[in-house]
């Protein structure tokens, strides 16, 4: 017997989600928590749902290639599979309730908060203070937002100690790139929470670590990477890349033809290794590891299609 598509009220493309999780072999609705988080998140302008759909596409293109390395385990369903679930922490932390989410949401709408806007004044979110970006916005639920921030903890990388530590989040002190940068903490956590078990553990770690080379380490990967995951942060950072005036993180080098994408990404991976990043986590496998970023990222330079399944829109 087929299962039917859950009704979730109020929200529009919900087909549209549960086809698209279908489609990499995963029954979203015995998932109800995340499939409402998903929907949520596809109906966002410029969905981030959107951007794993494209991502797991790219891995169809890219596929023949990656089973071509031996260290690729995963099968094709499952990397696509991690690719529609890797921004879903982009919804809040697990034990966000439904208006909780909405005002996480808000903080990654790019509607928002966007240093393309006038009063941002081009800044990059490294320099803009949380409390100076909510006083900037100023939303209907602005006293709502800082309330609930505060109660919220962020995983910091301190580069000029190398380290990673938790801190209580600080509108004074924090800034907007801190903030986003949470996300994949969040998506390793809601995976672990709501995944009732059924969720690979693989899936979950290559889902949430695609920021390692800025120093996040959510799954706690304890030196060693799934070339899966090496994957999926290079693709979520081409399409960051080559996406025109979308992601705040990286608006001022968003645009870029294939091959400029594929030079600043090698620079992005040199630059990792050279602020010891790449050292921080993998610590005895760093040249290894180092040596798997530059072989995957010379898959993605064998394919400049890519750039154009990235700017065509999605048709629902």
């Amino acid at each position: 017997m087929p299962y039917e598509k859950p009704k979730i009220e109020k929200f529009e493309k919900k087909d549209y989600v549960f086809d698209e999780f279908h489609k990499a072999g995963f029954k979203i609705e015995k998932f109800p928590e995340i499939f409402e988080r998903a929907v949520e998140l596809a109906n966002m302008p410029d969905s981030h749902f959107d951007d794993g759909v494209k991502m797991s596409e790219i891995v169809e293109i890219l596929w023949q290639d990656l089973k071509k390395e031996n260290d690729i385990k995963f099968t094709i369903e499952e990397l696509k599979l991690s690719c529609l679930f890797h921004d879903i922490g982009k919804s809040g932390p697990p034990n966000a309730n439904r208006e909780e989410r909405f005002m996480i949401e808000q903080i990654f709408n790019p509607i928002y908060f966007n240093p393309k806007k006038p009063d941002f004044k081009g800044r990059n979110p490294k320099q803009i203070l949380i409390k100076e970006a909510l006083q900037i916005e100023n939303l209907p639920n602005h006293d709502k937002i800082v309330n609930y921030l505060q109660s919220l903890f962020l995983h910091i990388y301190d580069e000029k100690n190398n380290t990673l530590k938790e801190e209580k989040l600080d509108l004074n002190k924090h800034t907007m790139i801190d903030l986003w940068r949470e996300h994949d903490y969040w998506t390793y956590q809601l995976l672990q929470k709501f995944g009732d078990n059924q969720i690979s553990k693989d899936v979950i770690i290559v889902s949430s670590t695609h920021h390692t080379l800025e120093g996040h380490d959510p799954a706690m990967i304890d030196g060693e990477i799934p070339n899966e995951a090496i994957t999926l942060e290079l693709l979520d950072k081409y399409l960051i890349l080559t996406l025109v005036d979308k992601y705040q993180a990286f608006i001022e080098r968003s645009g870029k033809t294939h091959e400029e994408t594929v030079k600043i990404l090698e620079k992005i991976i040199n630059d990792s290794k050279k602020r010891g990043v790449m050292k921080k986590i993998f610590s005895l496998n760093e040249e290894k590891v180092y040596g798997e970023y530059i072989k995957y990222l010379g898959i993605i330079k064998k394919h400049p299609e890519m750039a154009e399944i990235i700017k065509k829109k999605i048709k629902l």
